[in-house]
């Protein structure tokens, strides 16, 4: 192993481990949340997601990195929304209609009203999806290509690593869901044009969004 491999896989590590403690903290500061005002309620379970990108921007940092390096454009912002419009649909698709249809409920249900659809997507954008997307499908990805050159592998390991962090929310089927989510989004993101990781950011927040809104709707 050279001496940038090394690197990389320290960095790969680190940033794991950090946004893992990370997701358990999140946890913790939702639970004390409850008892808050409600403006800091609001608020609270959104800043708190942010101290897990700092890995992933100090290794960005040290080996002179920029947001283009990692996925993002600033060309034609329009058309990437549209594009994580799109994967999100593919994904509510193949993740939650077509397994419920079969009798298998992939999706917890959740509120349909207005303003708690408003909050969730806001949240999805600002917090879960925003620092997931940048951290798997961005940092770590590039990191595990960069150390073998290889996509199918980055692709692979991203999406497992992206699996394992979900042990928390569910057992072994969900970290093979959220994996395979993962491997759904890292290949729309390589075969499909505009799907930049503003896409893959658009994308998950709708999914996590709108799928306990259908399983409520048709499933519940």
């Amino acid at each position: 192993m050279t001496e940038g491999q090394r690197k990389d896989l320290l960095a790969v590590i680190i940033t794991f481990v950090v946004v893992l403690l990370g997701v358990l903290f999140v946890g913790w500061v939702n639970s004390l949340a409850q008892s808050m005002p409600f403006a800091l309620r609001l608020v609270l379970p959104i800043v708190v997601w942010w101290p897990m990108l700092i890995p992933a921007m100090l290794f960005m940092r040290r080996d002179k990195e920029t947001a283009k390096d990692i996925g993002f454009a600033k060309e034609k912002v329009l058309r990437q929304i549209l594009a994580g419009v799109l994967v999100a649909i593919g994904s509510l698709a193949i993740f939650i209609v077509l397994p419920a249809l079969f009798g298998f409920q992939t999706g917890y249900v959740g509120s349909v009203d207005a303003l708690s659809i408003l909050y969730q997507f806001l949240y999805m954008m600002l917090a879960v999806a925003l620092v997931e997307e940048i951290i798997f499908r961005g940092h770590l990805f590039k990191k595990l290509f960069d150390m073998t050159d290889s996509k199918w592998f980055a692709i692979i390991a991203s999406s497992a690593l992206f699996g394992i962090l979900h042990i928390f929310s569910g057992g072994f089927l969900q970290i093979i869901l959220t994996a395979a989510m993962g491997i759904y989004w890292c290949v729309c993101r390589e075969k499909i044009k505009h799907c930049t990781l503003l896409a893959l950011i658009v994308a998950h927040a709708l999914h996590n969004t709108i799928h306990p809104i259908i399983t409520a709707l048709f499933f519940g």
